[in-house]
């Protein structure tokens, strides 16, 4: 089982407009709702993907039912702590050529709360064969949150992938992850002209780093590559860099190597592009992906060729 922690989530709102005008009415022609936040994105992602995957995250108040009976919809494995704060709204405005966010800040935890999470966490750690950290860290958990749990899956032999930022994304490091996922502006606040060398210096053994529509680049400590995402007409880009995410874990779980699993996990982040939600592919798209753009190096026809996905 893939154990995804990611406390950031949300009710999502996502909201589409014939044209979008700030400063004047906007009349939304679709609203559609789901539970989201990076954590439940990459586990979603991973369960179409066909892993056994589990998210632990928190919820509370209406929104925090919404959020439940969503997961439960979507067949979304999860341990979900109760808390007392209200889940946080966050709305995606689609519309006149662009996407705006309009995100709210997740709710302090209270000490109770944190300890509940910590005791959830080593109930699902038993199981887990590898350990997603995703997503911002809501106040209250403090700064080693990200690198207490790192440091409790390293002792037990569970590799660990991170997806954070600053300060807890600086801790987990120190831990020692399999793989560090990070987009280029977070690596700058992180790191400042430190960049890859000085993740791998404090102990990751392998980076990512995404820049939206343009080149992915991975290094390994000993190779880097750049992989193009395949050109796709964007629907909603939110949660791509979470799909991408749950790609290259399936394919390092599915004994790819590094370079193809970052190809697949590209084509994995395109797909979500042509949904209207945060965190959602559809199979038919990532065959399609693989067989069309995919096959650089041979990625596409060698996952295709695996069964992995099944026949195009």
């Amino acid at each position: 089982m893939i154990l995804v922690v990611g406390l950031s989530a949300c009710w999502q709102r996502t909201l589409f407009f014939d044209g979008f005008h700030p400063g004047e009415v906007n009349r939304a022609r679709r609203i559609v709702e789901t539970a989201s936040g990076k954590g439940v994105n990459v586990a979603r992602v991973l369960t179409t993907l066909g892993a056994k995957a589990r998210v632990l995250t928190v919820a509370g108040g209406r929104r925090g039912e919404l959020f439940r009976r969503a997961l439960r919809a979507d067949d979304v494995g999860a341990r979900i702590v109760p808390v007392r704060g209200e889940t946080r709204l966050c709305q995606t405005l689609v519309g006149g050529g662009g996407v705006t966010e309009v995100v709210e800040e997740s709710v302090a935890l209270r000490p109770s709360e944190v300890k509940a999470v910590f005791a959830a966490f080593a109930a699902e750690l038993q199981r887990a064969e590898m350990l997603v950290l995703s997503g911002t860290v809501p106040r209250g958990c403090g700064d080693e949150f990200s690198a207490r749990l790192a440091r409790a899956a390293g002792k037990r032999g569970v590799p660990v992938v991170v997806d954070t930022q600053r300060v807890q994304l600086m801790g987990a490091v120190r831990e020692g992850p399999t793989l560090v996922k990070i987009n280029r502006a977070e690596l700058v606040a992180a790191t400042g002209k430190g960049g890859v060398g000085a993740l791998m210096r404090l102990g990751a053994e392998r980076v990512v780093i995404s820049h939206g529509a343009k080149a992915v680049l991975a290094f390994d400590g000993r190779e880097c590559w750049s992989v193009q995402p395949p050109q796709v007409k964007t629907l909603n880009p939110i949660g791509s860099g979470d799909s991408m995410l749950a790609g290259i874990v399936v394919g390092l779980r599915n004994g790819q190597s590094m370079k193809e699993a970052v190809q697949f996990g590209v084509v994995c982040g395109a797909a979500n592009a042509l949904t209207e939600t945060p965190g959602v592919v559809r199979m038919v798209d990532v065959r399609r992906l693989l067989s069309r753009d995919g096959c650089a190096d041979g990625i596409g026809s060698l996952l295709l060729a695996s069964g992995l996905l099944g026949p195009v």
